[in-house]
């Protein structure tokens, strides 16, 4: 589920929890292999890890790389996944990760007593925590982090190499175009003057913005993100002026807190009872939408699903 403390709570961990990499200019690049037959790949960072063979301890410190991975090698070839793929709010792979007994957070200490061959991490990471474990001679492959499904699908190909296993990683790519082919088949029926306005209502307020993942969902499902309409960048937040001024036709609202203490219904309910938001068109025809949190904030291949729920909760008529 995607960067961290620095916007709070939600965002902290959902935008940038999430994990994966473009790849844009950045791609693996295989280097002449070593005399044992195995070769280097080079990282968003120009660091060259060096692998002996294909990595068969490989630990993730993403949610989602964990996604990634557990799609592109079994089980038996990860030490560990991170603390949150257990967590089905947040994790689209909580009962796939209980093969994997390892869970860890991202220290170094963690990691190195897992004796991983390969650590995988996201460029939002400290990078005194990448160099401690590097010190100890443990390879970290950085990846650069996705902000639209199209760089979802290279970092995936991109991993898919860097784990030497590039047919899993085209399957993969394969199904997430066909989830997205069946979905965009379905939203060429909306005409354009029906299209639905969409303002994504977090524990924080309205997020999304030009050049942010959302906005590409909501491109894909068919939808107008109204935080990128008014302008937004894909690390603000919306003013309720703001809103009022989109007047949505759909407030997103949230289901994953990880402090587990938000009653998301009275969140729902304080929403409706906002006398400065009473007027928006969501709210005047009761159409707050949750949409799982983690298909919403995803950075994998399970982003294609925050599209087609996005779309049917937009249009559900021609579903």
């Amino acid at each position: 589920m995607k960067r961290r403390a620095a916007t709070g709570l939600l965002i902290a961990i959902l935008s940038y929890i999430f994990l994966l990499t473009t790849g844009c200019g950045n791609s693996p690049r295989e280097q002449t292999p070593p005399p044992l037959g195995g070769y280097s790949v080079t990282d968003s960072h120009g660091y060259v890890a060096k692998l002996a063979h294909k990595p068969q301890r490989l630990v993730s410190l993403t949610i989602g790389t964990d996604e990634m991975l557990t799609g592109l090698v079994p089980a038996e070839r990860i030490a560990a996944l991170t603390y949150l793929a257990d967590d089905s709010s947040i994790s689209n792979i909580s009962e796939t990760a209980k093969q994997v007994p390892g869970k860890i957070r991202a220290n170094a200490e963690s990691v190195v007593a897992m004796s991983p061959d390969l650590v995988i991490t996201a460029d939002w990471q400290a990078i005194e925590l990448i160099q401690s474990i590097r010190d100890v001679g443990i390879a970290v492959y950085v990846y650069k982090t996705p902000n639209n499904i199209a760089e979802v699908k290279q970092v995936i190909s991109e991993l898919a190499h860097v784990v030497g296993e590039e047919a899993a990683g085209a399957r993969i790519i394969a199904d997430m175009e066909a989830e997205l082919l069946a979905t965009g088949r379905i939203i060429e029926q909306v005409p354009p003057d029906k299209r639905q306005v969409v303002v994504n209502y977090s524990l924080m307020g309205g997020m999304g913005g030009k050049g942010s993942m959302f906005e590409d969902l909501c491109r894909y499902a068919g939808v107008i993100d109204g935080a990128a309409s008014v302008g937004l960048n894909k690390d603000g937040l919306l003013a309720k002026e703001q809103i009022i001024k989109i007047n949505p036709d759909i407030l997103l609202t949230p289901d994953w807190d990880y402090t587990g203490k938000t009653d998301f219904k009275q969140f729902a309910t304080d929403l409706e009872n906002d006398l400065a938001l009473r007027q928006i068109k969501a709210i005047a025809n009761k159409k707050l939408v949750q949409i799982p949190d983690r298909y919403v904030y995803s950075t994998s291949q399970y982003i294609v699903y925050g599209v087609s729920r996005m779309a049917k909760a937009a249009y559900p008529q021609y579903f």
